[in-house]
């Protein structure tokens, strides 16, 4: 057997042939969350894994029984400690990228972002999963998330979050 496969991942891997690759459908939800309306702040996180230290929207999988709503709240507090309210769908994105814990697994992953606003709560990163969670203002978060993807889902949300700071403040 393959080092680092399970016997049922072994035997599919088996069926296929050498050069096939298994596939792993993912669902997660996030969100792109803000503080203030004069001079407004984005959260981001630094994920744990990875050599890489990259910048990102936070975000995690979907656990049975949740909405997508549920998780991206939940995965915001999990991961960063701070508490959001749910405002507005953003979008939903799909990627592709090969497993780095899986030999020769394609993963599918769907992710839906959600609009929030910050409602309370220190900054207090996940360790085991997050390496930093930091507010930056709006006008730095383009350049520094890592995936062309995640600049998309920001710049709509920023859009949003604008136009309702408006209303608010009319």
């Amino acid at each position: 057997m393959a080092e680092g496969l399970s016997s049922k991942t072994s035997k599919l891997a088996a069926r296929r042939g050498p050069k096939a690759t298994l596939k792993r459908k993912v669902t997660s939800a996030g969100g792109v969350v803000f503080r203030g309306c004069r001079r407004p702040r984005v959260l981001l996180i630094m994920p744990a894994k990875g050599k890489r230290r990259r910048w990102s929207l936070p975000k995690g999988r979907v656990e049975p029984g949740e909405r997508y709503w549920q998780t991206a709240r939940r995965e915001v507090r999990e991961e960063t400690g701070v508490n959001v309210k749910v405002l507005d769908p953003i979008e939903r994105v799909r990627y592709y990228f090969m497993a780095h814990d899986d030999e020769g697994v394609e993963v599918n992953k769907r992710v839906h972002y959600f609009l929030m606003r910050y409602e309370g709560g220190e900054l207090r990163p996940q360790l085991e999963e997050v390496r930093r969670a930091r507010w930056f203002p709006v006008d730095e978060v383009e350049r520094l998330l890592a995936f062309e993807n995640e600049r998309r889902v920001f710049r709509a949300a920023l859009a949003r979050w604008r136009k309702r700071c408006k209303q608010t403040s009319a």
